[in-house]
């Protein structure tokens, strides 16, 4: 096995497609180090779980379309008794917050501007154009709000969400004309890393106008900075030993709270990193697909998918929706964080969900 290549999993576990993407990966000059988390599973240029350090060179591919994407969460001291009544919770959320393909009513007027740094205007247009739309907005796919209860009966506040569709057109314009690792030096590599930059802060902003709506429909005051656990698993940082670039992974740094979901029906774990160099101080981002969309579909039924969401309020199976989120479709997470406690890191709490909305 390559020397670079570390796995928290067996090979012969990780789906062909992504492994492919893996030996694609171990064949770049730049590469110095990759780490592959248990939730692997085939992505783009890189697969979802795998963080590469590079030399000197930034890789658009490496860090996707849906730059920024990360989660918030926060331990809100409420009581589960304190809820209020969790249909009607549901429908002040759905009002509160757009999901799926619906945007703002209004254009929000506090979005931080944005100039592409490759002076290509039409890119600059269409990030803000999206953006005014979108900031507060929650998405789709595998994007979530979920209100949940720990072991003390104490209600967390979860926010899984990213840069919108201004992050996916900044991705796509420099994965488009990247096709690989660009040295830090060009031209290129500097535009990106700083258009990346303004799609970090966008999601962040996204995430954070997110949950403090919900804590107001909860009836709890704005939550403060410092009580907001916040990791953004989709990025590129430029650090002493080269630039480290996660997709689909949570950072870990000796000390650091995290975030790991598993899927609608299990909830969130809640992590303290332990710093390990080895796996390029990272964790997985979730349980990690099982199977594809289109798989999920085709083998989940809606009435699989109802009774094993007894007990939580979360969006109508109607037509079909919400197959490709059903727990089914993911891996076991018992055996995701199994391979990264204690290793990777600590797990310190863990939220059973009440209500869950998707897109």
């Amino acid at each position: 096995m390559d020397p670079r290549l570390r796995l928290t999993l067996p090979i012969e576990e990780i789906d062909p497609a992504a492994l492919e993407q893996i030996e694609a990966a171990l064949k770049l000059p730049c590469l110095k180090l990759l780490a592959i988390m248990p939730d692997v599973h085939s992505g783009y240029d890189l697969p979802i779980g795998g963080v590469a350090l590079l030399d000197d060179h930034v890789w658009p591919g490496a860090v996707g379309y849906d730059i920024g994407c990360g989660m918030c969460h926060v331990k809100t001291g409420m009581k589960r008794s304190e809820l209020p009544d969790l249909q009607e919770l549901f429908q002040s959320l759905s009002n509160a917050v757009p999901v799926g393909f619906h945007g703002l009513k209004t254009p929000a007027t506090d979005v931080k501007p944005f100039v592409s740094a490759s002076r290509f205007a039409a890119l600059t247009d269409s990030v803000m154009c999206h953006a005014v739309k979108q900031l507060g907005t929650l998405g789709s796919g595998n994007h979530f709000i979920e209100i949940g209860v720990n072991k003390e009966d104490i209600v967390g506040v979860t926010v899984h969400s990213g840069s919108r569709r201004s992050g996916w057109l900044v991705g796509d314009f420099y994965m488009r004309l990247t096709k690989g690792p660009v040295p830090l030096s060009s031209k290129l590599g500097k535009a990106y890393l700083k258009d990346m930059k303004w799609c970090l802060q966008f999601a962040l902003d996204n995430r954070l106008k997110m949950l403090q709506a919900c804590l107001a429909a909860l009836g709890l005051p704005p939550a403060l900075q410092e009580d907001i656990i916040n990791e953004t698993h989709n990025h590129a940082i430029i650090t002493s030993k080269g630039v480290l670039h996660r997709k689909g992974a949570t950072p870990a740094q000796k000390g650091q709270l995290g975030i790991i979901p598993a899927n609608m029906r299990d909830g969130v774990w809640i992590t303290r990193g332990l710093g390990n160099e080895e796996f390029l101080c990272s964790a997985s981002h979730g349980a990690g697909r099982k199977l594809s969309r289109t798989a999920a579909k085709e083998l989940i039924s809606s009435s699989d998918v109802k009774e094993q969401m007894k007990g939580i309020v979360y969006p109508s199976l109607n037509g079909g929706a919400l197959l490709d989120e059903a727990p089914d479709a993911y891996k076991k997470i018992d055996e995701v964080i199994a391979r990264q406690d204690g290793i990777l890191v600590d797990v310190i709490d863990h939220f059973a969900p009440v209500l869950v909305m998707k897109g």
